[in-house]
């Protein structure tokens, strides 16, 4: 293999991330000082390639970094024990990755088209956490109840019709109730437009909201205290089954909100009854009914991380190891969507991942040609019967007379 590697493939993919700029954004001082061989860029590199590649340890990634010989040549590295993997995971700080995961963040929303979405809408976010379950004898310092622990991931992501990007983040033991994030995850925006589930209802909250002008759209709870104020007509041939201008929480309670919110009834994917409150007055219920629909999107996204990325198994055991772990994860997300946007593929997130998994190493211009390459063989699908045409057939056959072959178990007109 050619040493000059300047054009190869994990080149372009941490180019928005090169030395400099890592430096730059974790700005430590001495960070290196007296490390001769692992330094803090090259480690972090180590740990993209660990997830891109869902190495399942750090004595795998030690063997895959002496073995692989490719990495050698890119990383100038010939092998690092597992001991001094796990020595840098433990005593890194979390907040370095933070800081490069805002900023990689930040170069997506630049390069993003965020056409509105419903109306004046330019921003969807949605709002929602997920639990990473862990063995409470093994990690008890993450214990949120007497036989579990595990940490939560508060996330903010940015949704568009084509892409679902995280935005903001905050990782916490499991302890952390989803709506205590709140303030760190909702801001104060003209252009956007949140929308989360029913575990962050709070109706001081929603109050505050409507002081501020903020428009949210959330799912109630079942057991809400609502007092109706006015009722649309519902239509239920767009699966709309109440909308209403309510009132929520109790006077006798002390719960009773200030403000008023718009109340809609509708079905979700499964048919189940979905009762939505939202600020939006200005907006139709089927939109509004309409924009909860994309929370999915979050789902899908904290889906897609557990299945393609490595965080729910750790390489290590402390807090650091455990933290340090899931920011690479997004981080390696980050990477792969900005290195989608750049060369313009239009296909699936997880086709890109697996060609470079095998184009890694390998010149860019491999690897777009296997990212674009078409099929050598295209299916043109079940054959279609052309079934009166065929009967036209038979019938005109037996019209003239021609009946003796209908005779025969072996013929098919369709041949």
């Amino acid at each position: 293999m050619d040493k000059d590697n300047t054009n190869s493939t994990i080149n372009e993919l941490l180019k928005v991330i090169d030395e400099q700029t890592f430096t730059k954004l974790v700005n430590v001082i001495d960070l290196d000082k007296y490390v001769k061989k692992v330094t803090a860029y090259k480690f972090f590199q180590l740990l993209i390639i660990a997830q891109m590649n869902e190495l399942d340890s750090l004595t795998h990634l030690s063997k895959f970094t002496k073995d692989k010989e490719d990495l050698h040549i890119h990383i100038g590295l010939d092998g690092i024990s597992t001991s001094q993997l796990s020595r840098k995971q433990s005593t890194w700080s979390p907040r370095l990755f933070e800081k490069i995961f805002h900023h990689l963040v930040l170069e997506i929303q630049s390069q993003m088209k965020q056409a509105p979405i419903v109306r004046d809408i330019r921003r969807l976010h949605v709002i929602d956490s997920s639990t990473m379950s862990m063995s409470i004898t093994q990690y008890p310092w993450a214990t949120f109840r007497k036989t579990k622990a595990g940490v939560r991931l508060h996330l903010r992501v940015v949704v568009t019709k084509d892409l679902t990007v995280p935005d903001k983040a905050v990782l916490l033991s499991a302890t952390h109730a989803d709506r205590t994030q709140m303030n760190e995850l909702i801001e104060i925006d003209p252009d956007a437009l949140y929308l989360f589930d029913r575990g962050y209802v709070d109706y001081k909250q929603f109050d505050q909201f409507r002081r501020e002008g903020l428009r949210f759209i959330t799912r109630l709870k079942k057991n809400a205290e609502i007092e109706v104020l006015a009722e649309q007509t519902p239509d239920p041939d767009n699966l709309i089954y109440q909308d209403a201008e309510v009132f929520l929480g109790k006077t006798q309670t002390g719960t009773k909100m200030e403000y008023s919110l718009q109340l809609i009834k509708t079905k979700d994917s499964e048919g189940n009854l979905v009762i939505i409150v939202t600020s939006c007055f200005d907006l139709t219920a089927k939109e509004i009914a309409d924009l909860y629909r994309y929370r999915w999107k979050i789902e899908t996204f904290f889906k897609w991380m557990k299945q393609h990325l490595k965080i729910t198994s750790f390489y290590g055991k402390s807090e650091n190891a455990v933290y340090n772990q899931i920011w690479i994860a997004m981080i390696t997300y980050c990477l792969e969507v900005l290195l989608q946007l750049k060369v313009g593929y239009t296909g699936t997130l997880l086709e890109l991942k697996r060609t470079l998994e095998i184009q890694l190493f390998k010149g860019l211009d491999a690897f777009i040609r296997t990212l674009f390459r078409k099929p050598t063989r295209s299916s043109k699908g079940r054959k279609k019967t052309r079934w009166e045409e065929e009967f036209r057939v038979i019938e005109r056959q037996f019209d003239e007379g021609e009946v003796s072959h209908l005779n025969d178990v072996s013929y098919d007109p369709m041949f």
